[in-house]
């Protein structure tokens, strides 16, 4: 999310240590330690302007964005599964180091057998962005998940849960041919609809990757037939 309002704006330093738990293995708190190199929280959109949201899967009170900076991107994955379980709230992470930088989004629900922790549900990073050169896929990224563009002001999730499935798309624009067009249709407008969007896209990601790494026609000829099925329903053919 990008362009956030200045009522927003937070520019809060964290300690990095403060991932790092009691709890951890030795190994773990080291990599952390050493690769971790500062956080800091950029802006949080709380208040009730737009709505906040609390049921018995979801309690979104606020949408956070933090900017961590690393010793190297490759690392990324690895500090992106462990910032967003550790931070309940819906969190956009800007990871960055002298180089490039990545965005991770996650999708995040309240866990059914302890309500004080959260179940990542899907995790999206964007591909590496030069931090200096022009490029095109951190270009959409900013026109799309600028906080104007964003339609579904429903509440704070809808809104945050709009960013991430668009920042997925963004990143995979080869998935199927006209994957992109879904950036510019109404579907935003409807949390289900697009979260229902997100599953089929998903699933097509894995039969793409599945199909790939097989080596069988004839397991290639039906992976084929799936992905064709998925494209035709998500194109709504």
């Amino acid at each position: 999310m990008f362009n956030i309002p200045s009522r927003y704006t937070a520019n809060s330093l964290i300690e990095p240590k403060t991932f790092i738990l009691r709890t951890m293995k030795k190994q773990e708190k080291e990599r952390i330690s050493e690769n971790l190199l500062a956080v800091q929280l950029m802006w949080q959109i709380a208040g009730e302007e737009i709505p906040s949201l609390k049921d018995e899967n979801y309690d979104c009170s606020v949408v956070m964005g933090l900017d961590i900076k690393l010793k190297a991107i490759k690392d990324s994955t690895f500090f992106a599964e462990l910032i967003q379980r550790m931070v309940k709230a819906p969190c956009v992470v800007r990871f960055y180091d002298h180089a490039e930088e990545i965005y991770s989004f996650a999708h995040k629900r309240l866990s059914h057998t302890d309500a004080t922790q959260v179940v990542i549900v899907n995790r999206v990073e964007t591909p590496p962005l030069p931090l200096v050169l022009p490029d095109e896929t951190a270009e959409k990224l900013k026109r799309y998940l600028a906080f104007d563009a964003l339609l579904n002001n429903t509440d704070k999730l809808s809104l945050y849960l709009e960013a991430t499935v668009k920042a997925f798309i963004i990143s995979h624009p080869k998935l199927y041919n006209g994957i992109e067009d879904l950036l510019d249709q109404k579907l935003w407008y409807n949390r289900e609809n697009f979260l229902v969007l997100f599953g089929r896209l998903l699933e097509l990601l894995r039969l793409n990757t599945e199909l790939r790494a097989e080596k069988l026609p004839s397991e290639c000829a039906k992976l084929n037939g799936e992905i064709k099925k998925i494209i035709n329903s998500v194109k709504g053919e």
